[in-house]
């Protein structure tokens, strides 16, 4: 398959799982907010409503909003405000919640109106109805509702970013509490000739081209459900459970797309930087202790001996004179994902600090 397509592919998959879970969600807290308001006016004397009917037109607002908004929180800010400061991705949301709000008012209102009145759909009654409940304090109960709800739906898509999908879950019902072992494929990719370039543009510079190639590469690291491990200095550390790793040869092919994003990116980098950046990377596989670690600031942490000889199949790029090497029992798994093959780069490498020697490979 082609890398790109196989890409493209595995992020419009992602997307749609999460836009699901998004619906679920939101259909599920529109029927409870509503068998609450409903027995809550019941129960104080307030107006009451036909349950059916409003649930159904909130249930016509929740797709209005899961059609709009929801593309939007996933494609626009999940994906391209991704590096934008934190107070214009509110501001964003903000406006964007606004005009989504309004626009489910006034299509999901007259649904109501009709309902309940046994007219016609979307007549200038409804209409009229529809721009008086904009007016009123209880759709301001409602947006301030539905927002938090919308921004505690952010809040989990960013932490299940940030951790990996799936584990937002995980670490909600405490499965990382005690340490666990699990077998995962790691990714050491670090910057050519770092220190060099560091010296020759300057630290401020230097430290803008780390932030503008790490954003270029968090696409295609996630388009390959790749979970970014950790950032040290001008080096990303990713890592896959081993199976979805080793699936298509997922872990080198997100090395193939960096490349090929860079690179498509050249003008940009040698416009703003006088440089064209590139990488090298090490890849291998093996068990690691994964638990929660600190107090204050908590995080998952990876322990285990794959990762020390990740780094070290990683040094030994620029001695071989290659952008990559893969550990030979990673490649035995991963080989057949490579129609074009790999190449045997060394036999028996030996490795500093390890007393077992090691074959590396590149694919092709």
């Amino acid at each position: 398959m082609d890398p790109q397509l196989a890409q493209t592919s595995s992020f419009r998959s992602r997307a749609l799982r999460l836009m699901l879970w998004v619906a679920a969600f939101w259909y599920l807290v529109a029927f409870f907010k509503t068998v609450y308001d409903y027995f809550l006016l019941k129960n104080n004397g307030g107006e009451m409503f036909e349950f059916v009917n409003w649930l159904a037109g909130v249930w016509v607002a929740c797709t209005i909003g899961l059609l709009l908004l929801g593309p939007f929180i996933i494609f626009l800010l999940y994906r391209t405000l991704r590096a934008a400061p934190y107070w214009k991705v509110l501001i964003y949301l903000l406006a964007g919640f606004t005009f989504i709000a309004v626009v489910a008012d006034l299509i999901a209102m007259p649904v109501i109106y009709a309902l309940d009145n046994d007219t016609a759909l979307y007549n200038s009654e409804g209409f009229v109805y529809a721009l008086y409940y904009l007016q009123t304090p209880n759709f301001l109960a409602v947006y301030s509702f539905w927002l938090l709800v919308t921004v505690l739906t952010v809040i989990v898509i960013l932490v299940n970013e940030k951790y990996g999908p799936g584990m937002f879950g995980k670490l909600l019902l405490g499965q990382y509490y005690r340490p666990k072992r699990e077998a995962r494929v790691f990714m050491f990719l670090d910057m050519r000739s770092s220190t060099t370039i560091a010296e020759e543009i300057g630290e401020e510079s230097y430290f803008n081209l780390l932030k503008d190639c790490f954003a270029d590469m968090t696409g295609p690291i996630l388009d390959n459900t790749g979970e970014i491990y950790q950032y040290v200095g001008d080096e990303i550390i990713v890592c896959w459970p081993l199976e979805k790793g080793i699936e298509q040869g997922r872990c080198v092919r997100t090395f193939f797309g960096i490349k090929k994003r860079l690179e498509k990116r050249s003008g940009y980098y040698q416009k703003n930087y006088g440089i064209s950046p590139e990488f090298k990377a090490g890849f291998h596989f093996g068990q690691v202790m994964a638990g929660e670690i600190g107090v204050i600031k908590r995080d998952i942490t990876y322990s285990g001996d794959v990762l020390n000889t990740t780094a070290r199949i990683q040094s030994k790029c620029n001695d071989l004179g290659v952008d990559h090497l893969i550990s030979g029992p990673l490649w035995k798994k991963i080989e057949h994902h490579f129609p074009e093959g790999g190449e045997q780069v060394s036999d028996q490498m030996e490795l500093r600090g390890r007393q077992e020697r090691m074959d590396l490979y590149r694919a092709f």
